[in-house]
């Protein structure tokens, strides 16, 4: 059994006057001790998969179709007290903005301590604050007292996004979803956020989703990658092979436009604009900038394909040749 998967997801926003058909029937797993990379461009669906996961999408969100079982569970269809039940003690999240994930009024001890008498209510109350440092200690956080007394604007952004980790692990007893852990941050510590994660992740014995725009840390520390590109997922593989040999055009032009110290040439990135979420293209998202399409790509949508053992791609070169075309 899977500890999570996802099946044939369907998100829309919802605007005054629009309605926003974001995810498009996506599907995902993840099995105990599983390293998962998500990678596309901004805007491609990925904190909205993670959101719908957890059940925490805003107002305008909503999801209209699919499943989400957490270990067999299907959590669209149980009731709210188990949903955050599962957020409190079995899964934690790494959210994208570590000062908009803090309360400013609180000081950081009186939101830890919150977390952790939810996360572990079999511990005692005198036992919470040791917990507390120790975690703080464990994201290489010095003066950790100084910390918990400290308000979130007192404290650099680099050490928001480690007390943010540090919560995270409070509740991940099981899976841990990182969303763009390092946007906010200095490049100069990015790789040293990424390496903690990594390094915590595994003496935790975490199952792990891992959002992120540097290729080269999802490379390193995971053993599969989703490819999603505006609200689909167009590819799945085992990381080396997806980096090695990328089958759909979108991986393919996702990981050359990515910056390389060795190289002498700026990425060029991918022509075009990904497409209005209000009316979505129609067959294959990505045809209007993929160099490949033909009519069939501007009128059917590809069918997920296993090109190889464990090698799924979304795109009708492969389904012709597969017999499905």
């Amino acid at each position: 059994m899977n500890l999570l998967e996802v099946r044939n997801l369907r998100v829309n926003y919802r605007s005054y006057w629009y309605t926003y058909h974001v995810l498009n029937d996506v599907s995902l797993q993840v099995s105990q001790g599983d390293k998962v990379g998500l990678i596309g461009e901004s805007g491609s669906g990925k904190t909205t998969l993670l959101k719908s996961i957890l059940q925490i999408l805003p107002p305008q969100g909503r999801i209209v179709s699919g499943e989400v079982l957490w270990k067999g569970t299907d959590l669209l269809k149980v009731s709210k007290d188990y949903v955050t039940n599962v957020r409190r003690k079995e899964v934690g999240m790494i959210f994208q903005d570590p000062l908009g994930a803090l309360n400013p009024v609180f000081k950081v001890k009186e939101q830890f301590l919150d977390i952790l008498r939810h996360s572990h209510s079999d511990h005692d109350k005198s036992d919470h604050l040791s917990l507390a440092e120790e975690l703080l200690r464990s994201v290489m956080l010095p003066d950790t007292a100084r910390v918990l007394e400290s308000y979130p604007f007192q404290l650099s952004g680099g050490m928001r996004q480690r007390v943010i980790i540090a919560m995270a692990l409070a509740s991940a007893r099981d899976l841990l979803l990182a969303d763009e852990p390092t946007t906010n941050l200095d490049v100069t510590i990015q790789d040293q956020i990424l390496r903690l994660i990594g390094e915590l992740v595994v003496k935790r014995g975490l199952s792990m989703i891992l959002v992120s725009h540097a290729l080269g840390m999802v490379a390193k520390m995971t053993h599969r990658v989703y490819v999603m590109y505006a609200g689909s997922i167009v590819e799945e593989a085992p990381t080396l092979k997806l980096f090695s040999e990328p089958l759909h055009p979108y991986t393919s032009m996702l990981i050359e436009s990515a910056p390389r110290l060795a190289s002498t040439r700026l990425g060029e990135g991918i022509k075009g604009n990904p497409p209005d979420y209000r009316y979505p293209p129609s067959g294959c998202r990505f045809h209007p900038r993929c160099p490949y399409a033909t009519g069939i790509c501007k009128e059917v949508r590809p069918p997920n394909v296993e090109v190889s053992k464990h090698r799924y791609v979304a795109c009708h070169m492969y389904s012709e040749g597969a017999g499905g075309g």
